[in-house]
């Protein structure tokens, strides 16, 4: 039994199968190459074929089916774009160019809920794609989600506050939510849209228009110009409101007024091609009004005549302000500021004609020199706006140097002033110089200490310079005092983000946890958040804790694929690998293409079955390695471990089932083939055990495959014949010679009908002075069942030296664990007695050990007498077996010694024996057994016998 102890063994060794490139893959990669060079020479189409014909020969090309996805959008063939980029996807998720791809596929096929989401998967991989992150915003306004929008707005102008695209892309969101709510009859939420969008667009004229048009719904021009002037009164700024003042008094052709509005706007928005392209066809419009008065003229005339005519003067640089001839305005000015420099009236104009001139450096120096000398509050606010707005100008032209110089004019000026510090705060942000911008911001608190947008913007910049601890401390401080400011409150969350963040970038996860717990009590359902502790949990291995935040999760976010995911990394990870299967299913289940989920499902089962199978529960873990093949009908470790377990069963015939199935796939694979042989020799099928044994020795040219195959032939073998020759000599009693020698040989045939049925037969030969013994006999074996199996025998003698007659019957029945008993009856007829027997016996079998025992009682003529056999058997290997005997008294088996039953009936005996048998090549075997028996003849007299054994067997 050791061999096949050994081979077991090997039913854990798996072997992995090396695939090589083909010809077909390397002919691929040429056309693919081909097709490179045709699609940079704008050759779509040849490219294309190029293309088609390389995914043909090798489908696992990626990149040939990347190049063809991108072709069939251009060619708007969006459905075969989609589905190759899907094939790309799944196998390659990486691949950032084919996002965009099946994006605008189906955006193109009008389907942006599909398009959406595949954005929200690039944007799970690719979290920093500002691209991604705006086509998502102006998809949620195509299916007019607005609220989302507003919430994915807020989180792109925190990841990019300073982009430009992003801005406008706001902006669209805010125009777009506003044209609803304008549909929808609610004009005034329209217009506040309308300004959040001008606020980030302001030179957006469809904006302006869309604004005016909704001021221009009712009244009549002076309540709408009332209206405009309202808004003026708590904004002079206005944008909308100043243009729709000038809108308002251009159609009451009220030129002047009118006039004196685009002054403003130029003033404050210098730059605006509206206000620009107004300067001249306002004026032009109003020439036209007042064509037939030219006062301008007269009053110029007067002016040559009297250069100190004020009055003229006046009225001539009115006129040629109010018909945009700022240029001449100044000339005039200028000429006047000759005969009286210090006029501060005249230097008032001059600022102002240099601000429009976009002369702001001029127009700065005028205010500076005018603001000590004048006490009006009002004259001196604009003169800080006019030397703001020259410290805006170089912070435009990103002239940081040139900006604070001004910036620290108005400062010095009024130190206090809110527009020169933020202003010299971006200058000093624009020449990275974080920690002096820090210490202005510092210095703005200080005059306006329950600024809270001042304390925004110092938590933020605590944290861009990387003090992330000391941001928190600040936005939880300014949180506990305006705990209903959204702003705050938006600040405090994503500074609690960060700084959790920054604590696992350190692998400082406790204080990461409080972080994130605190974030959660104010906002429970913070997708982030959860993601984190989550991971958190799981990776300190607190998996209960770890699972309760994913359910919490799952309960804000129902469905969602990236906490279902967690959820069975999770149960995988804390060993409730059946758990984690279920989940990785329903995953795979609606992402039947994704092969991580795919991986998932097929790890959990493994690891299930596995786990099972440590325990002992061999049906559970069959159950999990049928659902691995069912997600893969190749994995050779799921085939490997079901057939173990089966075998161990005792399953054979359904072990041989899935050893088929497995060589369907593995053709030729030692491992199963190995396993084939097995079960078909534990089944009994020898004969084609022997030849897969065949098959395996000649493709693994191993000598235990050998010795196998060798075995599994003489199971084959039906017949056995053999010849046994015994010697018995004796020793002498007292003075009295020895009894003389005897030998028996022994020819004997055996032959197997079934599985059931054996038979044999058996010629005995004996001989001394007193005559030659003859005896035949034969025996036959029937198997009942797994359990129960008898066995009969009858031989016939000429009554010279052998038994007459003997006859043999026996029961046998296993037991369980390794025991067998039997009972049986014997007779016997020699010479004129006759002896009949009741046996008991039973053995225990231990590889590599064998022991047995048997009792006799023994009743002869008026005799009644018992003996007793015990043995025991050794297995060294397949072919050397050890084997020793033991007994007391003469049984009814022991053929050495029925000759002399006569004498030894009843008399007591011992016999203690050895023997060895060597079977060469599972087909010859040779034996040699000795025995030494004293017995007892006489009431203290003893003689010995010496039995010596010689045996062969072949069977054929």
């Amino acid at each position: 039994m050791n061999f096949r102890y050994t081979i077991f063994i090997l039913f854990l060794l798996s072997t992995q199968v090396l695939r090589a490139q083909t010809w077909n893959s390397v002919r691929a990669e040429k056309l693919y190459q081909q097709a490179v060079v045709e699609i940079k020479s704008a050759q779509q189409q040849k490219a294309l074929k190029s293309l088609e014909e390389a995914i043909k020969l090798n489908p696992a090309h990626i990149d040939a089916q990347v190049q063809l996805a991108r072709i069939y959008m251009a060619q708007k063939r969006y459905d075969q774009s989609i589905r190759t980029a899907q094939l790309v996807l799944r196998a390659s998720p990486e691949y950032e160019d084919v996002y965009y791809y099946i994006i605008g596929s189906y955006l193109s096929k009008n389907r942006p809920a599909e398009a959406l989401r595949y954005v929200e998967m690039g944007l799970a991989r690719f979290a920093a794609n500002k691209d991604f992150g705006i086509k998502k915003l102006n998809i949620l306004d195509m299916l007019k989600r607005y609220q989302d929008g507003d919430s994915w707005a807020q989180v792109l102008i925190r990841r990019f506050p300073t982009d430009g695209n992003v801005r406008l892309a706001m902006a669209g969101h805010y125009e777009a939510k506003a044209d609803w709510y304008k549909g929808n009859k609610m004009n005034n939420l329209a217009n506040s849209y309308y300004e959040k969008a001008l606020e980030l667009a302001p030179k957006n004229t469809d904006l302006i228009e869309k604004m005016n048009n909704l001021v221009a719904q009712g009244g009549d021009y002076d309540a709408r110009i009332a209206k405009a002037n309202a808004i003026l009164n708590s904004d002079s700024k206005s944008y909308n409101a100043l243009f729709q003042k000038l809108s308002l008094l251009q159609e009451s052709h009220r030129y002047a007024e009118a006039l004196e509005v685009l002054r403003l706007i130029l003033r404050y928005y210098p730059k605006d091609k509206k206000a620009l392209d107004l300067n001249n066809s306002l004026r032009k419009e109003a020439a036209g009004y007042y064509q037939n008065t030219d006062t301008y003229a007269l009053y110029q005339s007067i002016l040559d005549q009297n250069p100190g005519d004020r009055e003229a003067l006046e009225k001539v640089v009115g006129i040629a302000a109010s018909r945009g001839e700022t240029t001449q305005a100044l000339y005039w000015v200028d000429r006047a500021l000759q005969r009286n420099a210090g006029d501060r009236v005249l230097l008032r104009r001059k600022m102002d004609f240099e601000f429009q001139l976009h002369r702001y450096q001029t127009a700065a120096d005028i205010a500076v020199k005018l603001y000590g000398g004048n006490g009006d509050k009002a004259f001196r606010s604009e003169a800080l706006q006019m030397i703001n707005a020259c410290g805006s100008y170089y912070l435009q032209q990103q002239q940081a140097d040139s900006a604070i110089v001004y910036y620290d004019r108005t400062l010095h000026l009024d130190p206090s002033n809110m527009p020169a510090l933020q202003g010299r705060i971006s200058a000093l942000i624009l020449q990275n110089n974080l920690s002096s911008a820090l210490r202005e911001l510092e210095q703005a608190i200080s005059y306006y200490p329950n600024d809270i947008d001042l304390h925004l913007k110092k938590a933020g910049f605590l944290a861009q310079s990387g003090k992330i601890q000391q941001a928190v401390a600040l936005s939880e401080k300014l949180y506990a005092s305006y705990p209903g400011n959204p702003k705050i409150k938006s600040l405090y969350l994503e500074q609690k983000l960060a700084a959790a963040n920054a604590c696992i970038l350190v692998e400082e996860y406790g204080e990461a946890e409080t972080h994130l717990r605190q974030l959660l009590i104010e906002d429970n359902d913070n997708k982030e958040a959860l993601h984190y502790l989550s991971n958190i949990l799981d990776l300190r291995r607190r998996y209960p804790e770890a699972l309760l935040v994913v359910q919490q999760a799952l309960q804000s976010y129902p469905g969602d694929r990236e906490f279902l995911q967690k959820k069975a990394s999770i149960l995988y990870n804390s060993a409730q690998y059946m758990a984690a299967a279920q989940v990785a299913t329903m995953l795979r289940t609606e992402y039947p293409y994704n092969q991580k989920y795919r991986t998932m499902v097929q790890d959990a089962w493994m690891s299930a079955g596995l786990s099972f199978q440590k325990k002992g529960l061999a049906d559970s873990a069959i159950f999990c390695f049928d659902r691995v093949l069912e997600g893969n009908r190749t994995d050779s470790l799921a085939y490997s471990n079901k057939i173990n377990l089966l075998m161990a069963k005792g399953d054979f015939v359904y072990a041989l089932q899935s050893v088929d199935t497995a060589l369907q796939h593995f053709e030729y694979a030692e491992p199963f083939l190995l396993k084939k042989v097995i079960v078909l020799d534990s089944l009994g099928r020898f004969v084609e055990a022997a030849h897969y044994a065949d098959t395996l020795s000649k493709r693994f040219d191993l000598r235990k495959y050998r010795e196998y195959a060798a075995l599994l032939r003489s199971k084959t073998m039906q017949h056995a014949f053999g010849l046994s020759l015994l010697n018995s000599s004796f020793s002498g009693v007292d003075d009295n010679p020895a009894p003389p020698a005897y030998r028996i040989a022994t020819l004997y045939y055996t032959r197997r009908l079934s599985p059931k049925i054996s038979y044999g037969a058996q010629l005995l030969f004996t001989g001394r002075q007193s005559g030659t013994g003859i005896m035949g006999e034969g025996d036959l074996t029937y198997t009942a069942n797994k359990l129960l199996y008898w066995n009969a025998s009858i031989g016939i003698s000429n009554n010279v030296l052998l038994p007459k007659y003997r006859l043999a019957y026996s029961l046998y029945r296993q037991l369980g664990k390794g025991f067998e008993g039997e009972i049986g009856v014997r007779f016997l007829e020699v010479v004129a007695i006759k002896a009949a027997s009741l046996v008991v016996g039973a053995s225990k079998s231990f590889d590599p050990f064998l022991l047995n025992a048997r009792i006799f009682a023994i009743k002869e003529e008026k005799d009644f007498y018992f003996a007793f056999q015990a043995g025991a058997k050794y297995e060294l290997t397949e072919a050397d077996l050890l084997q020793a005997n033991f007994g007391l008294g003469t049984s009814p088996d022991d053929r050495s010694r029925l000759i002399l039953l006569p004498e030894l009936g009843g008399v007591m005996s011992r016999s203690v024996g050895a023997g060895y048998r060597r079977t060469i090549n599972y087909r010859t075997s040779l034996g040699l057994n000795g025995t030494y028996t004293s017995q007892k003849i006489g009431t203290a007299t003893f003689r010995n016998q010496y039995d010596l054994l010689l045996a062969l067997q072949v069977k054929f």
